[in-house]
């Protein structure tokens, strides 16, 4: 039975991508054009890190057709939290093309570090960022487990936001889960379950290096199943590096029971442990 299940990935123009998901000669110019060839949900991240430009949003939509995008907000509302109006409009004007193709729009991801915990001043701060970006669908990452209490998860909802629910290590403080259905849709991002590399790493892709096995594959399909409530549901891939996280997506639509095809560079990377 069709289901309105949505796997993708968080992110798609890695440089390590090349030669396993993508092929190595690919034009960069080219890559989200053969990523929908695989998927139909995309998390654009780039915007956490820099404000978007309209332009590159006009190029997302020319280059696709059916291609629908979930967009990271920018650090400056989760990380710094010391935005300004202005910051507001300049981030909705650069991705009002997407704003404007309402149909192949999902949500604003506001991800949040493990050190913002729960308080009556953040709480307050969520209201907030709420107000600014109403009339939105949003959903909201809160990495603290001090987020995870019932009562806590209902202001969240009331405030109009979705709760992501996470896949990672079990980290001290950081909350897994909570594996409820909080809000119009639901919303889950698998950031892999690398416990060593989580705190402990040099450089950042160190914490996302992680390729799921066919077990834990089942396992987060069975969770996602328990949320699921005939609402539309987006799942995202973030253990991206070297494109592990785009095989577990294709693996885990498979388990959906869509068909998959798998490219021939992660099929070679990565075959002894396809299906372990």
């Amino acid at each position: 039975m069709k289901r309105n299940i949505y796997v993708g990935c968080s992110g798609f123009s890695y440089k390590d991508w090349r030669g396993t998901f993508y092929p190595s000669s690919i034009d960069q110019s080219q890559l989200i054009t053969y990523y929908e060839k695989f998927f139909d949900v995309l998390e654009v991240n780039y915007t956490f890190y820099s404000m978007p430009h309209t332009y590159t949003f006009e190029s997302f939509l020319d280059k696709t057709k059916r291609l629908r995008f979930s967009v990271k907000a920018n650090r400056v509302f989760t990380h710094e939290r010391n935005y300004s109006e202005k910051d507001v409009r300049r981030f909705l004007e650069g991705i009002k093309p997407l704003l404007e193709e309402e149909k192949r729009f999902i949500a604003l991801l506001f991800q949040f570090p493990q050190s913002f915990q729960f308080s009556a001043e953040n709480l307050e701060y969520l209201k907030k960022l709420s107000s600014s970006f109403e009339g939105i669908d949003r959903a909201a990452e809160l990495r603290n487990r001090s987020w995870g209490r019932p009562q806590v998860i209902e202001e969240i909802e009331n405030l109009g936001f979705v709760l992501v629910n996470v896949d990672a290590p079990k980290v001290k403080g950081l909350l897994v889960g909570p594996w409820r259905s909080v809000g119009s849709f639901n919303y889950v991002r698998l950031h892999g379950r690398n416990y060593e590399r989580w705190h402990e790493h040099e450089e950042a892709y160190e914490r996302y290096d992680y390729l799921y096995s066919e077990a834990e594959l089942s396992e987060i399909k069975e969770k996602i199943m328990r949320i699921y409530e005939g609402k539309d549901t987006y799942v995202f891939f973030n253990n991206h590096y070297r494109g592990k996280g785009a095989l577990n997506a294709l693996q885990l639509k498979e388990m959906f029971g869509e068909e998959v095809d798998i490219p021939k560079g992660l099929r070679a990377t990565f075959s002894g442990r396809l299906w372990e």
